[in-house]
């Protein structure tokens, strides 16, 4: 069932936001935080395919103070994409107070069970640390992200499931990043890391076309889905670290 857009309130705005909802109910809620291409196509088949799975499932435009709305994957639509993708932080920090108000809606909604995971590609892969780390969700996914050297400390003091996915071609994850996030991830049980023979940035989206590779992005998804699945089960207790 195809999913609708809706308004996040926030204290700066209001802004738009894909909303895919579940046949059956409730079922954990999903944040799915965007490419710099935005809330396209590619996003709300996501949301929806979640939706069918039994998710609710939000694809937030976290561009809105700009340039917003989903980007073509034209010369034109890249240039405005990367432009509106500068400077990086600050949108990571209004991002961060979005992605609190998402989640204040998301945890709100009849059909969410309470617990939540937040799904990142490419520039959204920080929140999927960012929504454990600073707003209690119970689980984060990265697909081929960007940044995440950047929060090395948080993904450091995390115990609960994380799922990280890179093509070892990928420009955003040279070896010794990749090698960062594995020590930041070494002490926890839940922690899993990927890494795709011959695989570019981007190889999830099917309309990037260049580097998306449809067999792999199934392998992804299944691993991502055995991970989250366990959302839809009771909430684990904490796992302790060694001390």
């Amino acid at each position: 069932m195809p999913g609708t857009d809706i308004k996040i309130p926030s204290p700066e705005g209001s802004f738009d936001c894909y909303l895919a909802t579940p046949e059956a109910s409730p079922g954990p809620g999903l944040v799915l935080v965007s490419t710099i291409f935005g809330v396209d196509q590619d996003l709300r088949t996501m949301c929806d395919n979640l939706a069918a799975q039994g998710y609710v499932a939000m694809g937030p435009d976290f561009f809105w103070r700009g340039d917003k709305g989903p980007m073509p994957r034209t010369e034109e639509g890249i240039r405005r994409a990367e432009n509106r993708a500068k400077p990086r932080q600050p949108l990571l920090e209004s991002g961060t107070r979005d992605l609190e108000a998402v989640l204040g809606v998301l945890r709100r909604h009849p059909q969410c069970s309470g617990r939540t995971a937040v799904i990142g590609l490419c520039f959204g892969a920080p929140f999927a640390i960012i929504g454990p780390s600073r707003f209690g969700c119970d689980a984060g996914v990265s697909f081929h992200g960007s940044y995440l050297q950047n929060y090395l400390d948080e993904i450091a003091r995390l115990t609960c499931p994380l799922s990280i996915h890179w093509g070892d071609l990928d420009y955003s994850a040279p070896p010794e990043v990749v090698e960062q996030v594995r020590k930041a991830t070494a002490n926890n049980p839940n922690a899993e890391i990927f890494i795709y023979p011959g695989i570019k940035h981007g190889y999830m989206s099917p309309t990037q076309w260049k580097s998306h590779v449809p067999e792999v992005a199934e392998l992804t998804w299944r691993r991502a889905m055995k991970m989250l699945d366990r959302l839809k089960g009771p909430r684990e207790a904490p796992v302790r670290r060694a001390s």
